[in-house]
C-alpha cells in the first residue's frame, strides 16, 4: 500500500514547501493531489515533484507557470528515456543478423541528418 500524505504532513516533509507556496504550485498544476473519502492526499511522486519546484524557485526565482512548463519538459524526458529503454530491450531481445541491421539503418539515418 502507497503511503499518502495530508497537507499538513507535506509540508512538514518538503521542509521550503509553505501553505502559500503550495497553493501557487496547485494553481500551476505542478501537482495535482488525489480526493479520497479522507480529503487531498499527495504521494511520493508529488513530494519529489514539489521539492524540485522549491529547488527550482529558489535557485532560480522562477514562476510557478514556468515551473510547471520545466517539471513538464522533465517529465517528457523520462517517458522518452522509458521508451528508449523499451526499445533497446526489444533490440537486444532480436538475433544477431537483426541487429546488425538495424545499426546499419541507423548509422545511415544519421548520416543523413548531418
Amino acid at each position: 500500500m502507497t503511503r499518502t500524505l495530508t497537507e499538513e504532513q507535506l509540508i512538514a516533509t518538503v521542509t521550503r514547501l509553505t501553505s502559500t507556496r503550495l497553493t501557487e504550485y496547485l494553481a500551476a498544476e505542478i501537482v495535482i493531489p488525489e480526493q479520497t473519502d479522507q480529503g487531498l492526499v499527495y504521494h511520493s511522486l508529488d513530494v519529489a515533484r514539489l521539492e524540485l519546484a522549491c529547488e527550482l524557485h529558489e535557485q532560480y526565482e522562477m514562476e510557478p507557470d514556468a515551473l510547471s512548463m520545466m517539471i513538464s519538459l522533465i517529465d517528457q524526458m523520462h517517458c522518452l528515456r522509458a521508451e528508449l529503454r523499451e526499445v533497446l530491450n526489444a533490440v537486444e531481445a532480436q538475433p544477431e543478423p537483426v541487429r546488425q541491421t538495424l545499426i546499419e539503418v541507423i548509422g545511415a539515418a544519421r548520416l543523413k541528418r548531418s
